[in-house]
């Protein structure tokens, strides 16, 4: 028997992780491409949020923990997934549009019409075909849509947490393993941390390691030390609710 959908669906200004089924299920990509996993992932390595987390909620970021909650387990989509008390999952609860500001609205008679520039009111008249008036409004969409995609849907958004600029994923991604790193090897040198940095893999293949050239040396080392920089910003950012990303890392 097909499920019956009891709530409509949600809409997200980027892409959302989605898991497939428990017979199907997704591979982690689906998920790890999404700045809302990294939203997660850095929000992880905050000790003040951790720290309330450890309290029950209770601390200098109780505030923040009402809406994000626990992030201390490993599963990503068992956090995304949780059910609030609004029925909401967690994740569409902070990313997601309200719903409201995703439907369709039928006025009553009376009813002023909240005209600007995110909204196209029209009047239809049901005296005409049905597939006259479909394709009619299909054209008054194109005619008046102004394509929001990408950086203008996100600007548009409601949703109560909105990501600041356009995501760059693997800029993310490198450098939290840049950050976790460096956490677990206090011991290395900015230069060894970012021996793995694909950009440089090619000019690194000439040499031994400890051939390297001191101006090779110096441009990694200067890098990974953006990486962390901008990456610990991240992390505290998280804690104030918002998680800006730079184009360039």
């Amino acid at each position: 028997m097909k499920k019956i959908r009891t709530t409509p669906p949600r809409h997200f200004p980027y892409q959302h992780p989605t898991f497939g089924t428990d017979k199907k299920p997704k591979t982690p990509r689906h998920w790890e491409d999404t700045v809302y996993y990294w939203w997660w992932a850095y929000l992880k390595r905050s000790e003040k949020y951790l720290k309330t987390c450890e309290l029950g909620g209770k601390g200098e970021l109780a505030k923040l923990y009402k809406d994000f909650g626990d992030v201390r387990g490993d599963s990503f989509k068992t956090w995304w997934n949780e059910k609030l008390s609004d029925d909401n999952s967690r994740g569409a609860h902070l990313f997601a549009n309200p719903i409201k500001a995703d439907r369709l609205t039928l006025l009553e008679d009376g009813e002023i019409a909240v005209v600007n520039k995110s909204k196209l009111v029209i009047s239809v008249p049901l005296n005409l075909p049905q597939k006259f008036l479909v394709d009619r409004f299909r054209k008054l969409v194109e005619e008046n849509h102004s394509g929001a995609k990408g950086m203008k849907y996100a600007k548009a958004s409601e949703a109560t947490y909105k990501f600041s600029g356009q995501p760059n994923i693997k800029a993310l991604r490198i450098g939290l393993k840049i950050y976790d790193l460096a956490k677990a090897n206090p011991d290395l040198t900015l230069w060894e941390l970012g021996l793995d940095l694909p950009q440089f893999q090619e000019e690194l293949s000439q040499y031994k390691k400890d051939s390297i050239p001191f101006d090779l040396r110096r441009t990694i080392s200067s890098t990974v030390s953006r990486y962390k920089k901008r990456v610990a910003e991240s992390i505290r950012n998280t804690e104030l609710g918002y998680f800006p990303n730079k184009d360039e890392m």
